[in-house]
């Protein structure tokens, strides 16, 4: 999937370029497919489902037979059941190694967990926590688990209140739902780049610290 044309990327490039002309801070941009294989967690749903068969079965029987069976009923009930479990098993197992539905099952809470630990890596990765004064600004976007987060180094944060960088990503997730992703990331960087000139202003010609292209992972 491409989530920027190259044009918006070239575009975002000269913009990042244009906002470290007067500035300290450095700002990167990462944009990762999907922070996470999940691989367990479709299969542990897809084991849960399969072992409540007999479970549904049983609670059916008791609702639709007033408690009436036959001699025998129980043997020949297991006799499919089991059968039943193994093909419900491996048919949801299949069905989740489609990325699509794979990414339905996973809750929320967890895609967000495993999307925010991959943008701390990132910004690891990336070098930021080594700019000079502490000033590096990462904004991460992953695509697959609707997650974006932007994050500062801690001379910026001693400085600048998180609420700010939580109305900007407010601002850029709403672009992004009425699709327009290039606007949203050329908002958040215009807003990033009003925060870093007013408190960490320096004059133009400075070294640039880091590459400031966006980077996909």
């Amino acid at each position: 999937m491409t989530f920027l044309n190259n044009d918006a990327k070239a575009s975002l490039t000269a913009q990042i370029q244009q906002a470290e002309s007067r500035t300290h801070g450095e700002i990167m941009t990462v944009i990762a497919q999907q922070s996470d294989g999940y691989r367990y967690i479709p299969i542990l749903w897809a084991a849960l489902f399969a072992l409540s068969m007999p479970g549904f079965y049983f609670l059916w029987e008791y609702l639709t037979a007033d408690g009436w069976h036959y001699p025998g009923q129980s043997l020949a009930t297991l006799s499919w059941l089991y059968p039943v479990q193994v093909l419900v098993f491996l048919g949801l197992g299949m069905l989740s190694q489609i990325p699509r539905c794979r990414m339905w099952v996973i809750p929320t809470r967890v895609k967000h967990q495993r999307a925010a630990r991959h943008a701390r890596e990132q910004f690891f990765l990336q070098e930021l926590h080594l700019t000079e004064n502490r000033t590096g600004v990462l904004v991460f976007v992953s695509v697959a688990e609707h997650y974006v987060e932007i994050i500062v180094d801690t001379g910026i944060a001693a400085k600048v209140d998180n609420a700010i960088w939580d109305e900007t990503v407010q601002e850029f997730i709403v672009n992004i739902k009425s699709g327009q992703i290039a606007k949203g990331f050329e908002n958040t960087i215009e807003h990033i780049r009003e925060v870093l000139w007013q408190h960490f202003p320096a004059e133009s010609g400075r070294p640039d610290q880091l590459p400031n292209h966006l980077i996909e992972v």
